[in-house]
Formats: C-alpha cells, structure tokens, sequence
C-alpha cells in the first residue's frame, strides 16, 4: 500500500476536475510512493488533528480543506498555518485535500445529503455538463461495491447533475421546520439557524455544503423554496428573505463532518481493490479512520439564553 494507491482512488471518488479554479486540491505534502498503513480523514487540520495524527502514527492525513490554502512564501512556526505544515512535515505525514471536488463529485457531500433526505430528481445548482469522463482508477468499476446502482443513484443521474451543489424534490411537502430538524438530526448540528417562516410547505430543496450562501440565486433559478448549507453572511440572508428563499444553516462543520466519516468507510475496502486490480497483498495492520479529536471550532453555550 503506498500513497499514490490513496491519490487514485480519491482521483476517482473526487476528481480534480470536479474542483473549482480557486481551489487548492490533490496531494499537497508528501511522497507519492511512501508506504501507507494509517490513514485517517478529517474536516480541517488543526492541532489536535496533529496530535492524534503524531499519537497514531499516521502516514496520510485526508482533509477536506487544502492546507495551506494560498501559498506560503515561507514555511516556519511565525504563522499558524506555516506550524501546521511544519509539523506534518517533521512527522513524515502526507496530506491530501479533495475539497471542492469532493462537494461536487458524483456520490460527494451534496450527493449524499440528497440521498440521506430522499430527494428525487436531483439536478445540479450550477450546471457544468462538460465535467463527464473517467477519473484515475484503479481498474474497471472500482468502486462499485458502494456506490448505489439503482436509477437515481449520483452514478447514474447522467449529465444533469454534474456541476456545483444539488437541488431536487422531496417524496411529500415538509414545513421548513421539519427540514431544518430532519437536516439537523441526519448531521448532529447543535444549534441549526433558519432564515424565512417556519411553517412554509417546501418540496423542492437545495444543497450547498459548507460557505454555500453564493448559492441563493441559483437556488431560486431552478425554483427552489428552501436551501440547506452550512454558513452565510448576513447580507446573504437578508437576499434570501428578499427573493423569498427560506435558507437552513446547519454550521460550517455539521454540514460536512459526516462525510468524513463516509469517507473513512469507503477507504476501508481499498486494500481488496489494490489486491484484485494491482494484484498485490495488502498489509495486515492496515487501518483508516475518521479523525476522534476534531471537533467544531465552533463551540455552542448551552447555558446561552437563546438557543
């Protein structure tokens, strides 16, 4: 098992040109052909993500946000973001970002939050029809093992749900209120935030995860009445109010996490594919996770007097 292994399968579970311009994504720290046995995802690295990785030994770090995300024109522990990177680099620790190509994957974090809340006819918010094509894989169908096969599953949606966020329609009209509490409950946000009545019949919902209040027009171009993502400005929602669409923040963190955890999940059989494809043994003491210490920077006073 070495790391380029984890660089093909994530090229095919995200690929690159799923990404968008700014983005910063692939494999950005380490040696492509280094042995790999730890691996563990996470949201962010921070430092508690680099002391469990330290602890555990990790070979590859898979975060969803690049790190750096711009260019450092000098890697010392003078910056946050420059001791974040120096410590990986100390360790020996590769680091892979999917981020943007990740959200907007086929079976990625917009996919699977129209799967958790059963939306049909899911379609892209931003279309981008010329994104189709075969990504790095490791042999024919690599990862049909889990990913859906049936008529609507992200595999087989075609053309129309290429591009950036999802939107579809619910099986029954839901208030917003129930939507909100659906949403929150699918992904452990603590305190969720509404924008718009709460008792507004929806049935077409959209999906942007993490910073996606940039997706309110789109949103209400393909007539949507509700849109769930994970953060925005306030003058992002008072245009939401403005254009009549009822906006769900379930907090950056809550929106995204459990892919993570997703993510760690699927890695999990890659040593089997590697096995058949590359015909090679994987190694016994192969292990994946899902960061345990990350939490949400984030964190919600109990005692506040408005929950």
């Amino acid at each position: 098992m070495q790391i380029q292994h984890f660089c093909q399968a994530m090229a095919e579970l995200a690929p690159v040109r799923f990404a968008e311009d700014w983005d910063n994504v692939g494999l950005l720290l380490g040696d492509r052909t280094a042995t790999a046995t730890r691996v563990m995802t996470c949201l962010t690295v921070t430092p508690a993500v680099i002391d469990e990785a330290e602890a555990e030994n990790v070979d590859l770090v898979i975060a969803h946000h690049p790190l750096p995300f711009q260019p450092l024109r000098k890697i010392t522990v003078d910056s946050a973001a420059g001791e974040l990177v120096w410590r990986l680099c100390r360790n020996g620790t590769a680091l892979y970002s999917a981020h943007t190509a990740y959200d907007s994957a086929p079976g990625g974090i917009n996919d699977q939050w129209c799967d958790a809340l059963r939306v049909k006819g899911v379609g892209a918010l931003i279309p981008k029809p010329n994104l189709g094509g075969a990504g790095e894989q490791l042999g024919p169908a690599a990862w049909d093992g889990y990913i859906e096969k049936d008529e609507g599953s992200a595999k087989n949606r075609g053309d129309r749900s290429l591009g950036a966020g999802r939107y579809g329609d619910l099986p029954d009209w839901r208030s917003a209120h129930e939507i909100l509490k659906l949403a929150a409950e699918f992904s452990g946000a603590t305190r969720p935030r509404m924008v718009g009545d709460p008792q507004r019949p929806v049935r077409r919902i959209g999906f942007a995860c993490g910073s996606g209040g940039s997706f309110v027009g789109a949103a209400g171009r393909v007539g949507c009445e509700l849109l769930i993502t994970g953060e925005a400005t306030f003058h992002t929602c008072l245009e939401a109010e403005n254009t009549g669409i009822t906006l769900v923040m379930l907090g950056h963190y809550a929106s995204e996490r459990f892919a993570m955890e997703s993510l760690a999940q699927r890695l999990q059989t890659l040593p089997q594919l590697v096995k058949i494809h590359a015909k090679s043994t994987p190694v016994d003491n192969f292990r994946v996770w899902a960061s345990r210490r990350e939490r949400d920077v984030i964190a919600v006073d109990r005692n506040s007097p408005n929950p």
